[in-house]
């Protein structure tokens, strides 16, 4: 049997979370799965490792990289922005992780990463033009504000970019991370 042929059939006999930690792999390369990432079962603790991949690939404006601290903002109570927890302490580039959970928009002052578990009209107007990543894992979240939607399709962690959104955010997202997502919502800039 051919190479291709066997590594396509063994590919397709990988079990969903062996799957996700493939693209873990291919987004940020072998090195360091921590432990902690490889015990924590299920999608979530997935999702949050795709997270912290996809976050190396995103920059912010200069004056925002400034600093000690890259701070991930939660607007909701899912399992998810629990298991983003873990990230707390990690660094990515110089900075330090830190995640923070807000009950109202005022308090977004700060946050690179905001994480919204589903629609919040009332933020949406303040979220408009902040060098901010607005992030989702619920269906139809681009729609809604969201620039980075993950979601669990055939049992991968798969995942969607607005990067028209984030360019007006002022956000520099890397060609390796769009080559890697599912779908890229960009409006062509030819007539």
């Amino acid at each position: 049997m051919p190479i291709r042929a066997r590594l396509s059939r063994r590919l397709a006999d990988l079990r969903p979370w062996r799957a996700a930690a493939l693209l873990l792999l291919a987004l940020g390369g072998a090195a360091a799965l921590r432990p902690a990432a490889a015990q924590a079962a299920g999608p979530d603790g997935l999702k949050t490792e795709v997270i912290y991949r996809a976050l190396m690939f995103v920059n912010w404006p200069a004056e925002r990289e400034q600093g000690r601290s890259l701070q991930l903002c939660t607007a909701g109570d899912t399992s998810l922005e629990t298991a983003m927890q873990a990230l707390a302490g990690r660094s990515i580039r110089h900075l330090v992780i830190e995640v923070r959970r807000l009950v109202r928009p005022e308090q977004l002052g700060g946050c690179h990463l905001l994480y919204l578990s589903e629609p919040r009209p009332a933020w949406r107007v303040l979220l408009d033009r902040q060098p901010l990543l607005v992030l989702s894992d619920t269906a139809g979240m681009l729609d809604q504000g969201a620039m980075l939607n993950l979601q669990i399709e055939d049992g991968r962690i798969v995942f969607d970019v607005d990067l028209d959104a984030a360019r007006r955010a002022g956000l520099v997202i890397s060609a390796k991370l769009l080559r890697l997502a599912r779908y890229v919502r960009h409006q062509s800039t030819s007539p």
